[in-house]
């Protein structure tokens, strides 16, 4: 039963009253008919209503339209309906606005998805474009020796962000000492890989660009998106050819993160418009030709790389949208798989946990400090890590530091 008070109160909270309501539904559903040609801004301007105009507009979850409308204006038809013998015409006329409502309100989701397919075609267009007719195989002679193992490596290569220019008194960090911490990343991994004869690795790379999604950044980067990512991914194919030659398999998987997504605004972004996703297309036209490399995908969730190293199960993400306190109980749950190592970055520091004896290892940041760091009073050296994994798990995690 529709509770008119309640009514009341949610209506103060837009600064309104039941007789200055009336009157703006009056305007917006002559806006919506065409009979006057007010914006929403001026709309909210005349009344004096305590929200965003796009509230006014996008009103489905707020008394200006959807449920809380359609039982406000049943319960105003109810009253009619006790003294006025037109009370039936009334309702007719209510029905009909309430449908009039519900058809603004599809024709607004309807072109909202029409955007949306037009933005992912032009997305798959740029794909194409850039990656199948432009990206050339490496050709580079691989001689490697089979052998067996009772190791694995698990390489983490996260939150790179590439295409900024950091010089603060804690770090210093551009294109060129890009390129010379990740070949000492590939030379510790090659070191590792020495020390414990380790026989395949499982490379996992997250958040390749610095991308656009602040402007502190935007001010900071020296590249474009496309510069960004095509340097970006010519540094990790020349790490992967020069790793090729010293495991019988590398198996190469990607987590996007929130820097690479192309727009700037969170709300904005459309699932799958991450430059993060082009960098397995790229990876598999570049090294075509090396047998010991497989691309892999993320086949059921595209934000989740999950495979299995020596009969553990081992997860990946990003970390933007997890925790180290709830992503086994939170993966657990969603795939009914209990994982034996979960791997995040995000955080911009290297960790390791324990939960539910699952280990979740959190690994650090190519680029390091950067200005926003500092404002916030945290700041770290530049790093990553390598885990060795054996039958039981992992054996020992390294603490790689980059500079």
């Amino acid at each position: 039963m529709f509770n008119i008070e309640k009514f009341k109160e949610e209506l103060s909270k837009y600064g309104l009253t039941l007789e200055t309501y009336d009157k703006i539904i009056t305007d917006i559903d002559s806006k919506i008919d065409g009979e006057n040609d007010y914006d929403w801004s001026e709309i909210k301007d005349k009344y004096g209503i305590n929200c965003n105009s796009d509230t006014i507009r996008k009103s489905s979850s707020t008394p200006f339209g959807g449920k809380m409308r359609s039982e406000y204006e049943k319960y105003k038809a109810g009253l009619n309906q006790n003294v006025s013998e037109n009370s039936e015409l009334d309702v007719k006329i209510q029905e009909l606005r309430r449908e009039k409502i519900k058809l603004s309100d599809a024709r607004v989701e309807y072109n909202k998805l029409i955007r949306q397919e037009a933005r992912k075609e032009s997305y798959a267009d740029m794909v194409k474009r850039i990656i199948c007719e432009n990206v050339e195989p490496m050709n580079i002679p691989v001689h490697y020796t089979l052998f067996n193992s009772s190791t694995d490596l698990l390489a983490h290569l996260t939150d790179i962000h590439t295409g900024i220019e950091i010089h603060n008194w804690k770090n210093d960090f551009d294109s060129d000492i890009l390129k010379q911490r990740i070949e000492k990343f590939t030379s510790d991994i090659l070191d590792i890989r020495g020390m414990h004869q380790s026989e395949n690795c499982y490379l996992v790379i997250g958040e390749i660009l610095s991308g656009i999604i602040h402007n502190n950044l935007r001010l900071q980067n020296n590249m474009d998106l496309m510069e960004q990512f095509k340097y970006v991914s010519e540094l990790i194919s020349a790490m992967l050819s020069r790793m090729a030659n010293h495991f019988n398999h590398i198996y190469v998987y990607t987590t996007p993160g929130n820097h690479s997504r192309i727009s700037p605004k969170k709300e904005e972004a459309l699932d799958g418009e991450n430059m993060d996703i082009l960098l397995p297309f790229y990876l598999k036209a570049r090294m075509q030709n090396f047998e010991n490399i497989t691309i892999c995908s993320n086949n059921i969730e595209p934000e989740i790389a999950m495979f299995n190293i020596r009969g553990n199960n081992i997860f990946a993400a990003h970390g933007h949208k997890d925790s180290p306190s709830n992503v086994v109980q939170n993966f657990t749950m969603m795939f009914n798989i209990k994982p034996d190592i979960v791997l995040l970055g995000h955080r911009h520091t290297n960790g390791l946990t324990t939960v539910y004896d699952t280990k979740v290892i959190e690994s650090g940041c190519v680029s390091g400090s950067d200005q926003f760091a500092l404002s916030i009073r945290k700041v770290n050296r530049p790093e990553q890590t390598v885990s060795v994994i054996g039958d039981n798990g992992l054996i020992c995690l390294y603490d790689i530091q980059l500079n």
